[in-house]
């Protein structure tokens, strides 16, 4: 593939004007953005809204994080499985190998989300177990 010299300026010139924008960005416009966003976000939530990070609240987002790059994955290897089982063109290993992948990536998003769902109904149980509930007598 061949490039023309307009084409290639273009590209250059393209190239040149989103080195410059990401140089001119400085971290104090991010941090006022920042601040800006995180005042907005207390106005309107009122008492409901903390921008303290917690371990609890920074586990929470980790497994969040781990469950969407787990998602990723499956469908990633699903896709690859896909690819290589219809352009196996007979061939019997590659038919194979797009089946094992396939049925591995099934089993293991499983394991993931069965474990997932484990840890969740304990956590909460020991959760509810944990709570304080107060009782009142019937006023008589």
């Amino acid at each position: 593939m061949t490039l023309t010299r307009s084409a290639s300026l273009g590209i250059g010139f393209i190239l040149l004007v989103g080195m410059l924008f990401a140089i001119s960005i400085d971290s104090t416009s991010a941090a006022t953005a920042t601040a800006t966003i995180s005042e907005g976000l207390d106005t309107a939530a009122g008492e409901s809204y903390s921008t303290e990070l917690t371990l609890s609240v920074f586990i929470g987002n980790m497994i969040r994080t781990l469950l969407a790059a787990t998602g990723i994955i499956f469908l990633i290897i699903t896709v690859y499985a896909g690819v290589l089982y219809m352009t196996a063109q007979g061939d019997t290993d590659k038919v194979k190998k797009g089946k094992s992948m396939l049925t591995s990536a099934v089993i293991g998003l499983i394991i993931v989300v069965g474990a997932y769902a484990i840890t969740r109904y304990v956590v909460d149980a020991l959760a509810e177990a944990a709570t304080v509930t107060t009782t009142t007598d019937g006023a008589e």
